[in-house]
């Protein structure tokens, strides 16, 4: 092979591998340049060096076409304003952390571990000066925490709910076997401890108490008529 046309082929693919990184021709405009591409590499390698020099210029001429052509219809890429600054982020930072610790005993102790730690990557990013890095921290913290606390109360509002009601747990049903997780006040006295931990945990334990007792009404032995 002609080291001058290998050369120069060399060259060629690399101008137009740069001209398709640059992102801004469609593969419909790009595909002229690939078909011409395994084309000038069946000239050489059967030894038609004419006709692979005579498409690597056609080529050539190709890219310089449409490199000058972007060249003129580039547009300046737009400064890039920084939406938050320290100060800002600082706020919101102590906002979020005041109530993280006003709604503590809502928090499941596994997941206070979890937003303390992004609170500290929050705080890292801002000491690195990546603020809007850090108040995309802040806001997936927050979103995470008002996700746990609306979760929190949810499940409070049911353990007050099976309490009030005499279809909730705790009440013995006809024909069930009595045991000591059917008695009202131990089954109060467990769940109010659990729930200190992990109130979603209780919500659930309720829910599925309560389709296992209706389960259980329904399938007991009845009492014969008299």
């Amino acid at each position: 092979m002609n080291e001058a046309l290998n050369a120069e082929f060399t060259a060629l693919k690399t101008k137009v591998d740069e001209l398709r990184k640059k992102d801004r021709l469609p593969y419909w405009r790009l595909s002229y340049a690939e078909f011409s591409i395994v084309r000038i590499e069946e000239y050489i390698t059967v030894g038609e060096e004419e006709e692979a020099h005579e498409m690597i210029l056609r080529l050539n001429r190709w890219v310089d076409s449409h490199e000058k052509e972007l060249a003129r219809t580039a547009k300046s890429a737009p400064a890039k304003v920084p939406l938050w600054n320290a100060s800002t982020i600082e706020q919101e930072m102590d906002a979020l952390q005041a109530k993280l610790n006003a709604k503590n005993y809502l928090i499941p102790v596994a997941e206070r571990i979890s937003f303390s730690k992004n609170m500290e990557q929050a705080k890292q990013k801002l000491a690195a000066g990546k603020f809007d890095a850090a108040y995309a921290e802040l806001f997936s913290l927050r979103t995470l925490l008002i996700s746990r606390l609306h979760r929190s109360y949810r499940a409070r509002a049911v353990m007050i709910l099976y309490s009030k009601h005499a279809t909730g747990f705790g009440h013995s049903l006809s024909g069930a076997v009595v045991g000591p997780y059917n008695a009202e006040h131990t089954l109060e006295n467990a769940l109010s401890l659990v729930g200190e931990r992990d109130a979603i945990w209780v919500e659930d334990f309720l829910e599925l108490y309560d389709s296992i007792s209706k389960i259980t009404e329904k399938l007991a032995p009845k009492k014969a008529k008299n």
